[in-house]
């Protein structure tokens, strides 16, 4: 990278990438560090600001696709893509200490490492989220197993979720047997870059009329196994005061009790969720009244 580089400010800072699977639980663990005061001068890259849990008095500035944090950490948006998310953080006064990408549930993270080493910043680590209760599934999986092997390489950290919700035995069977594959397997060839958006489709929904939560949870179960992931805060009509967080990852369905935070505004009470599934699963049957279709 040349000193003319609009990146030139970013060369050398060490970054951390997290990948893992649609559910692997990346986001909580990346609000887990958010928490911690050695994040300090972190830049973190998250697919989406609004999965980052961030109370109202740790909240500095909200400008554009930035969250600027209490303690100085600054998390950007990947929406529009890694380039110009580098550059927002190459424009700052002072450069980040650490910066903390997540790649997509559907990403190979060794890629977008490749990537953040072209544009000059030095990899420090290169972990992956693995759901352990999945793992065994997923990896045999004839739509995604190939993927999901593949986000396993030049991984140098792996970081096991859902450990709690199987027997202790079990996940040290699920260890065992995941060190064997990996011991074994011999890398087969790479998909194209762009492979991976191909395997899935996107869906967004904008709620715009509070639901009973028997008829939400309802919808949810009879969903098939062609839809991978469904996330978003839903407009509950027996909690008002504020958004609840849904999530679905594989036949895992959560919908917490009450809100995440309290909405801003009454004006500005609305639900989203965002679904997604195979690239050749029919498009979702939204049962719910009055949906508002956004662009995925």
């Amino acid at each position: 990278m040349s000193a003319g580089s609009p990146l030139a400010a970013l060369r050398g800072v060490p970054t951390t990438v997290v990948g893992g699977y649609l559910g692997s639980g990346k986001t909580t663990l990346i609000n887990g560090w958010l928490q911690d005061p050695a994040s300090r001068r972190w830049a973190v890259l998250v697919n989406d600001l609004g999965s980052i849990n961030v109370d109202a008095d740790r909240l500095r500035q909200v400008s554009g696709q930035v969250l600027e944090l209490s303690q100085g950490c600054l998390c950007c948006s990947l929406r529009e893509g890694l380039g110009p998310a580098l550059q927002q953080l190459a424009q700052l006064p002072e450069p980040p200490a650490h910066v903390l990408v997540e790649t997509s549930g559907m990403a190979v993270p060794e890629r977008v490492a490749s990537q953040l080493q072209l544009h000059g910043l030095e990899l420090a680590r290169l972990l992956l989220v693995v759901d352990l209760e999945r793992i065994e599934a997923l990896w045999h999986d004839p739509w995604v197993g190939q993927l999901v092997q593949q986000q396993f390489d030049g991984v140098d950290l792996l970081q096991f979720t859902k450990v709690d919700r199987i027997d202790p035995a079990r996940a040290a069977e699920c260890r065992r047997w995941l060190a064997e594959q990996l011991a074994a397997r011999r890398p087969g060839p790479a998909l194209p870059v762009h492979e991976e958006r191909r395997l899935v489709r996107s869906e967004s929904w904008l709620q715009l009329q509070p639901l009973p939560r028997r008829q939400l949870l309802a919808w949810a179960r009879q969903l098939g196994p062609e839809v991978l992931r469904l996330k978003g805060d839903v407009w509950l009509e027996d909690q008002p005061e504020g958004p609840v967080p849904l999530d679905r990852a594989g036949d895992q369905l959560e919908l917490a009790d009450g809100p995440r935070w309290p909405w801003p505004s009454p004006l500005q009470r609305r639900g989203r969720l965002v679904a997604i599934s195979r690239a050749d699963a029919p498009a979702l049957r939204w049962p719910l009244p009055a949906p508002v279709s956004l662009p995925a």
